[in-house]
């Protein structure tokens, strides 16, 4: 209640007559603690918090980018810009967002066979049986990136063509990609198939498998 040596007024009155009508109301919801890290973007456009993997836009790789952790999200800003929002977490090794990757890469990223076998099925029958042909081809070795490769260099031609290529390459046995391409770069889904040029769907012959298991050894060095 004295008068302030220096604005010559009661500080009680001067808050209750000019200062409490300019407060503004107490937020609804307490402050929730936030914690702020610096990353580095890897080249497979995520950033690393708490072992876990959160996607940013494409080009932004190799910078670096701040990240406002919350209990129940993770912010990414770059130049003080939120590139993107990511929920917190708790399960799991990545959370991606395909509008952050660059067109080519966000169709590999899905890793089941069954992805791979239904975009098969979209292009057509013959498609999808080779692709079938393809994963059971080996047991050993994971075929996985072979027909994500196949399926989306099949995509980009005609119909028409990327069936007759896998009709000819299931009749021949040729579960390569190297092979595939070459039947379409060279044209030969465009000629007949030996005989009447009609051949059904896959058969046991032409799903072929290595000549012998990879990792096998002669049983005499196992009793030596």
């Amino acid at each position: 209640m004295r008068v302030h040596g220096t604005t010559g007024r009661q500080p009680r009155l001067l808050f209750q007559q000019a200062e409490s009508s300019a407060l503004r109301a107490l937020p609804s919801a307490a402050w929730a603690p936030e914690v702020w890290h610096e990353a580095r973007v890897h080249r497979d456009a995520h950033v690393m918090y708490g072992r876990l993997l959160y996607s940013v836009p494409w080009r932004l790789i190799g910078q670096r980018v701040w990240l406002c952790v919350t209990a129940h999200d993770v912010r990414v800003y770059a130049q003080d810009e939120r590139v993107a929002t990511h929920t917190l977490r708790g399960e799991g090794h990545r959370s991606t967002v395909e509008a952050h990757l660059p067109e080519a890469r966000a169709a590999l990223r899905h890793r089941s066979r069954g992805h791979w076998e239904s975009r098969a099925a979209r292009v057509g029958p013959h498609t999808e049986a080779y692709v079938r042909a393809v994963f059971d081809a080996d047991d050993v070795l994971s075929q996985l990136r072979c027909v994500q490769a196949m399926v989306v260099h099949l995509e980009g031609f005609p119909r028409e063509r990327a069936e007759a290529a896998c009709q000819r390459a299931l009749h021949f046995g040729n579960l390569r990609y190297q092979g595939l391409k070459e039947i379409l770069r060279r044209g030969l889904d465009l000629q007949p198939l030996p005989q009447d040029g009609h051949l059904a769907l896959a058969t046991p012959a032409a799903t072929a498998t290595p000549p012998a298991p990879r990792y096998a050894r002669d049983v005499r060095t196992l009793l030596r």
